[in-house]
């Protein structure tokens, strides 16, 4: 879609062919589709039809009022998820103006808007027109307003006290690794970022941080065990060393910072509990910030895998109570499950080289006669340097949780 689709779907004309191409996706393929509304519209004007609806469909996955917005499934699948967006804006708190660069679709502008006035910059007329359409959609046009510019060469204008830059990541569907090869260059964001009093530039979550500002704040944000985004904070908006960021699924967060581990928790062997640790705290490197808040010492110098004799509850790692160690050896693991009479079992493994799905398989083949419904859980990891299985269960709290 170009910016004069996006004008066109705006109008009451356009509003409803994007109403009948909704109605006809849904019972029909895309072609068809694009046939019957080209009865009643050009064919480009159909195309956009097709496109808004299936942009609405992916939006809808990260956006509560995703089947509301203006974009295409390219913009809809680089915008942020709601919940992230809205914790990431909220360091914006109180600030005069700021820039969102590189804003597509308007998602992490809109939800900025929400805590301070912006100025969303693009060079995209399409990704400009889709904000500001969907600034209006959330009545957001006040604090909103739009500048194309090549980011290569724009300047941050003297009244932007903070910046806000999520580089573009991905070219025709590819994803690009090397962080100068992202629009902007990583370079060239941090460049425009400490152009202003403060700075958020969004990273790949595994970027190898030693690529990184070491008077840059560092956080990682998951939720659902899954690290959603990472970023850079400069000036101002900087906190610390490092922060891990837990979510909800209502958007509340849950927050450890800390210095990068420097390894002085201490080893021991497995105690009576077993914590797996989120993500966003082994990728920002707060092992040694969270253990002690645990009682907790570590399996292996080179495993983010805690334990303790002390059951602690945490949302930054599951807990599981261990029921069994032994070294790693496929009849021995099948003895003790049996010992625990385990009905079923899942494996999973750090610092193992097991393939888990075909022991998994195996092991529950073995147990297929058991007439127990009892779950339990092979760790495949290393204990001080040793391959070793863990027979776990999932703690009661973690298992309602």
């Amino acid at each position: 879609m170009d910016a004069t689709d996006i004008a066109w779907l705006r109008t009451p004309e356009g509003l409803a062919a994007t109403e009948r191409a909704t109605a006809l996706l849904a019972g029909s393929d895309e072609l068809r589709a694009l046939r019957a509304l080209t009865r009643d519209v050009t064919s480009e004007q159909a195309r956009a039809a097709v496109s808004l609806v299936r942009g609405r469909k992916t939006a809808a996955t990260k956006l509560p009022d995703g089947a509301a917005l203006f974009c295409d499934r390219q913009a809809a699948e680089q915008t942020s998820d709601h919940r992230v967006a809205r914790h990431l804006a909220q360091r914006f708190a109180i600030l005069r103006y700021v820039a969102d660069l590189g804003c597509g679709m308007g998602g992490d502008a809109l939800a900025i808007a929400e805590f301070a006035p912006v100025l969303a910059v693009d060079r995209d007329p399409a990704r400009l027109a889709m904000t500001e359409a969907n600034a209006s959609v959330r009545a957001l046009d006040a604090r909103l307003t739009t500048e194309a510019a090549d980011l290569l060469t724009w300047d941050v204008p003297a009244h932007v006290d903070a910046v806000w830059c999520d580089p573009a990541r991905r070219d025709e569907g590819e994803r690009r690794l090397r962080p100068e090869s992202w629009s902007p260059p990583l370079s060239r964001a941090l460049a425009l970022g400490r152009a202003a009093d403060g700075a958020g530039i969004k990273l790949a979550p595994g970027i190898e941080l030693e690529a990184l500002p070491t008077d840059a704040e560092i956080e990682f944000v998951s939720f659902d065990r899954g690290l959603r985004a990472a970023v850079a904070w400069l000036g101002t908006l900087a906190r610390g060393r490092r922060t891990a960021t837990v979510l909800d699924d209502n958007g509340g967060a849950v927050v450890i910072s800390g210095e990068p581990d420097t390894h002085a928790t201490p080893l021991g062997a497995p105690g009576a509990y077993l914590y797996d640790l989120d993500p966003s705290v082994g990728r920002a490197g707060l092992l040694d910030t969270l253990a002690p808040t645990l009682a907790a010492w570590k399996l292996d110098d080179e495993i983010a895998y805690l334990s303790a004799d002390e059951a602690h509850d945490t949302p930054f790692a599951r807990r599981l109570r261990v029921l069994a160690t032994c070294a790693f050896a496929e009849r021995r693991i099948l003895e003790l499950l049996h010992e625990h009479e385990a009905g079923r079992v899942d494996v999973v493994r750090r610092g193992s080289p097991v393939d888990t799905n075909q022991l998994e398989r195996r092991l529950n083949r073995a147990l297929a006669s058991s007439t127990s419904t009892r779950a339990l859980v092979v760790v495949l990891t290393r204990v001080r340097g040793e391959h070793t299985a863990l027979v776990c269960e999932r703690d009661a709290s973690e298992v309602s949780s």
